[in-house]
């Protein structure tokens, strides 16, 4: 009987095994692709990893890119709440900072312009030390605002109604005004109902963040205070920038502080300052000083009003 001689193969077992391992591995590469790109388990997966890196990374500049990555994306699983040891700083891992304990949910505006709970601010040293002058008192379960400030202990109204004799803050002029050493901004809270929307500024000081009272009754305002760099606003911001005992040294540092306060007030701008230097004991040389830089940016002087010195720009 014969035999079929079939010719030997070109390739060795060996051969054989190492190209069934390749094209395994492609066709599963292929396969995995379409399951992350057609199929709910890419993008399950890819928040996943995106959470992970995220809680996982201690460097501050890499958290913002991933939380800006997460904001660009579709974020499907909740963010827990922080640890009790991160509430005073802000963590690293992205997390949901709780109320502190015992805060209540503000006051409606526009009643929390007069009041609001003492729970969510107890901090009793501005309603101690400035009661007197109208800033805010402690009654009850509440702290109450009575409008007033240093310079004008009766309310804001009053002291508004009296600029307002030499500047138009009603009838739209004014839209916009920048309020510097604040307080708790009872100025700003009281030209919004004249259509001037204010932002008002003070700095930290031992009175604790008196911003915070501010942006609890819901008026705008930030923690700040004007030093070696410009103010966070463009040119020409505003139509009316109050100081009432700010206590700014406008003068000092070849008028630096002056010139900043030009730079952000519009022409045709109004300038009020209420408290020293204005014809304030024993600051002649400040209060000198004070008109002549004012005469120099070639601003036009509307009246010196007691301690008020108002100018245009």
């Amino acid at each position: 009987m014969g035999h079929l001689n079939l010719p030997a193969s070109k390739r060795n077992p060996q051969q054989w095994k190492l190209l069934d391992i390749i094209s395994a591995v492609f066709f599963g590469l292929v396969l995995l692709f379409f399951l992350l790109v057609f199929t709910p388990l890419g993008d399950s997966l890819a928040a996943s990893v995106r959470q992970a890196l995220l809680l996982s990374t201690s460097d501050p500049s890499q958290r913002h890119r991933l939380v800006a990555l997460l904001e660009l994306g579709h974020h499907h699983q909740p963010i827990e709440a922080c640890p009790a040891d991160s509430v005073d700083h802000m963590p690293l891992p992205l997390c949901l900072i709780p109320s502190p304990l015992g805060y209540k949910i503000p006051v409606h505006w526009p009643e929390s312009l007069h009041k609001i709970w003492h729970s969510n601010m107890p901090h009793n040293k501005i309603a101690d030390r400035k009661g007197h002058q109208g800033w805010m008192k402690e009654e009850g379960p509440y702290f109450f605002f009575p409008g007033g400030g240093t310079m004008f202990p009766d309310g804001a109204a009053p002291y508004i109604e009296k600029l307002g004799q030499y500047i138009p803050i009603s009838g739209g002029t004014l839209r916009t005004a920048l309020d510097m050493g604040c307080g708790v901004a009872s100025f700003g809270g009281s030209l919004l109902s004249e259509g001037i929307l204010t932002l008002s500024f003070a700095p930290r000081d031992s009175h604790k963040a008196q911003i915070q009272f501010a942006l609890e009754r819901g008026i705008p305002a930030f923690v700040l205070m004007l030093g070696t760099r410009r103010l966070p606003f463009p040119a020409f911001a505003f139509d009316f920038i109050h100081c009432s005992q700010c206590l700014i040294p406008f003068t000092a540092y070849n008028a630096t502080y002056f010139i900043e306060v030009d730079r952000l007030l519009r022409p045709g701008g109004y300038l009020v300052i209420s408290g020293p230097p204005v014809q304030w004991p024993k600051q002649d040389k400040e209060w000198a000083d004070l008109q002549a830089v004012a005469r120099l940016l070639c601003y036009e002087l509307i009246a010196v009003d007691g301690n008020s010195h108002l100018e245009k720009a």
